[in-house]
């Protein structure tokens, strides 16, 4: 039977703690308890309550759970307008996102054929059912992050006596009955990315065969593609983001409950004798022995406080010990800056070198042409001459000039 939509809200509109009572209600009832929940919901503009359960039935608010039944449900489409009004999202399975992605699937197969028959009408029909499923796939993706939200939410304001197992329960299965699966669903190596870069695919070809006309549309249908898997990642990274802490506080804590319930059983089954043998870890106390006295303490900080201090140490420095090398070394590479600044330009650095410093070793210097090589008031560079040997204490270099000169 046909429904009025004008008379279908008008009777929304005055009935709405009614409805809001049987969205509550879970499972099927009866028509005893429909009649309960119109007397408890109070009667508007002075109707029957016999005049409230006849329309309930007429405008297909509540359906039969099958024909000829005394049973009543209230009707999905009612049920999912509520929701929406009501900011009531109610989360979709992965089995649902999976079939959207199947439908996909198909419709990708579909249109593929079609771009490669020229078909323009079937072309046109995949386009519109693509459009509509990733409109569906958003809308359930939007209600399932809601519904997580919401039960978050509730977790952490409700007041109730709920037991930890309880709620670690109830946050295990909406971890493991939705986060997890969806997440292994819409990740970037899962089935849904698989699916939705055919079907970009096959968008892109229907625009380079010129096979449909509405151009807009087409563009419309690939930012949604895009969107959607941008947007389902997001939600539920997030959501596991705000389960997960929960998930790892409340199964530390439900470890702790269970082990203190078989503590508890074992107590109660072995009696305390014998569960302390075997349970209770030993213990045992401390008893300082001679603890000193006030006049002991007093001695002891009399003693630190006057205790003469001891001289410093003089150290006797005699003339006659020679330097260290390595002192004389580093006096010798801080010296050498100043020592090549007044003959500057040297035109061969190394030769310069070992001819003021002929006593020096080949480490030696090469660790003060290193210095002035590398000093900021001097520039370095090689020239167009020959390599030569350059005699040092205790060896030779070979190596093509190097000149220096003001930087």
């Amino acid at each position: 039977m046909k429904v009025s939509p004008r008379t279908f809200f008008n009777f929304c509109a005055v009935h709405v703690p009614l409805l809001r009572a049987l969205q509550e209600r879970v499972g099927e009832l009866s028509e005893a308890d429909a009649r309960r929940l119109i007397r408890d919901s109070g009667r508007a503009d002075d109707e029957l309550p016999e005049t409230t359960w006849r329309r309930l039935r007429e405008l297909q608010v509540l359906v039969p759970t099958e024909p000829g039944s005394d049973f009543y449900f209230l009707a999905e489409p009612v049920d999912r307008l509520l929701a929406y009004l009501l900011d009531e999202a109610k989360a979709a399975t992965p089995e649902i996102i999976r079939g959207y992605i199947q439908s996909l699937e198909a419709l990708g197969k579909q249109l593929s054929r079609a771009i490669d028959t020229d078909d323009l009408t079937v072309v046109r029909l995949a386009l519109e059912e693509i459009q509509h499923t990733l409109r569906r796939i958003h809308a359930d993706l939007d209600e399932t992050h809601h519904a997580i939200l919401a039960e978050v939410g509730r977790y952490k304001t409700e007041r109730q006596t709920v037991s930890v197992r309880d709620k670690f329960r109830r946050i295990v299965h909406w971890m493991e009955r939705y986060v997890d699966p969806m997440v292994d669903i819409v990740r970037t190596d899962g089935s849904m990315r698989a699916t939705f870069d055919e079907t970009e695919h096959l968008l892109n070809r229907a625009r380079e065969h010129g096979l449909f006309n509405d151009l807009p549309a087409l563009e419309r249908n690939l930012r949604h593609l895009r969107l959607v898997q941008r947007h389902s990642l997001r939600v539920f990274q997030q959501c596991r983001r705000e389960l997960q802490p929960l998930y790892e506080s409340l199964r530390r804590s439900s470890f702790i409950a269970e082990g203190a319930a078989i503590a508890l059983e074992c107590l109660q089954r072995e009696g305390p004798d014998g569960w302390a043998e075997r349970h209770v870890i030993a213990a045992y106390s401390l008893r300082w022995l001679h603890v000193p006295g006030d006049s002991a303490i007093e001695r002891a900080l009399r003693n630190v406080v006057e205790h003469p201090p001891e001289p410093v140490p003089v150290l006797a420095m005699s003339g006659e010990d020679a330097a260290p090398t390595a002192y004389l070394r580093c006096l010798w590479l801080e010296a050498l800056p100043d020592d090549v600044r007044v003959v500057l330009p040297v035109p061969d650095l190394l030769d310069w070198m070992v001819s003021r410093y002929p006593q020096k070793e080949t480490g030696d210097a090469l660790a003060g042409f290193t210095r002035l090589v590398f000093h900021e008031e001097f520039s370095a560079k090689f020239t167009d001459g020959i390599a030569r040997t350059y005699e040092t204490a205790d060896g030779a270099l070979d190596a093509k000039p190097v000149e220096l000169t003001f930087a």
